[in-house]
């Protein structure tokens, strides 16, 4: 059953943009109007996000997320049968000489990225950077069918892909000269019993992912923040962003966490719809469900 579910999603890739994007349309009416995918944990987190808005506006941005949402499932699908040349004509790097300057350098790279659509594209333009060897890091699929396929599909470029806990032990073994890069969604909560740091995002005391930050700090890596920008349906741009500590000399313990949540809030509040607002980012309650 799931080798066919695998040949089926292959063989649904193959059809022409034109329509994968009727079919997420059709996805569109079913999520929202219908089956309402976590509508009400949707609504929660754009009520905290952005209270000064009118209730129209966050309807708005609302409908917006879940047409993004529906394209962003078809575009997951057409990665099983995308070429590299494909992401060429669907993204386009802006301020890629930074990835460059990092290598000349010799200094290893730390990537951050947001959830931000699509950010699972982003194993098929890995070519393009001057790294020529990338890892993304992501979190096992308890599935073992399915978490060989995912890695499958984020490794077909060149890329490495690493599970989350080998990620730091395999940095550690790596020289940092250069020519490596990590890949991190950053923005992911962590569960409350792994939970060691908090911060300020939208004006609420939010558990933070920091499992990056003392190793890229021990091993002076460079860090680059990416965001991700839909300019039309299947055509995005992703902007890069050299992070420098505020000392001009290294950066401090969980500065470069409070530097990426930065960024991810002012590219969220400019590009609402963009963000994946359906996941439990402000489920735990700190003093309640978690202490520091």
């Amino acid at each position: 059953m799931k080798k066919i579910s695998v040949f089926f999603l292959t063989l649904v890739s193959r059809l022409p943009f034109s329509l994968l994007y009727g079919i997420a349309d059709v996805l569109y009416f079913i999520v929202y109007q219908i089956v309402g995918y976590r509508k009400k944990n949707v609504r929660r987190n754009l009520q905290i996000a952005f209270p000064e808005k009118t209730e129209k506006e966050r309807k708005f941005i609302e409908k917006q997320f879940y047409k993004n949402f529906s394209d962003f499932l078809v575009e997951l699908v057409k990665t099983f049968s995308m070429k590299e040349e494909d992401y060429d004509n669907h993204i386009k790097f802006i301020n890629l000489e930074a990835t460059e300057q990092c290598r000349q350098e010799g200094k290893d790279v730390v990537l951050l990225i947001g959830h931000m659509f699509n950010w699972e594209w982003l194993a098929g333009i890995a070519p393009d950077l001057a790294q020529k060897n990338r890892y993304p890091i992501y979190k096992k699929v308890a599935n073992n069918f399915f978490d060989k396929e995912v890695h499958e599909l984020r490794s077909r470029f060149g890329t490495i892909p690493l599970s989350v806990k080998d990620a730091v032990r395999t940095m550690m073994k790596i020289p940092s000269d250069g020519t490596h890069m990590f890949f991190f969604v950053a923005d992911q909560s962590p569960h409350k019993t792994r939970i060691h740091y908090e911060l300020d995002f939208f004006g609420r005391k939010t558990p933070a992912f920091n499992g990056y930050d003392k190793i890229t700090r021990r091993k002076n890596y460079a860090v680059l923040y990416l965001d991700m920008v839909k300019t039309a349906r299947g055509k995005y741009e992703a902007h890069l962003k050299r992070l420098l500590p505020d000392d001009g000399k290294n950066f401090r313990e969980n500065e470069i966490v409070e530097k990426f949540y930065t960024e991810l809030s002012q590219n969220i509040k400019k590009h609402p719809s963009l963000w994946l607002w359906s996941h439990k980012r402000w489920k735990y309650t700190s003093g309640i469900d978690y202490q520091i």
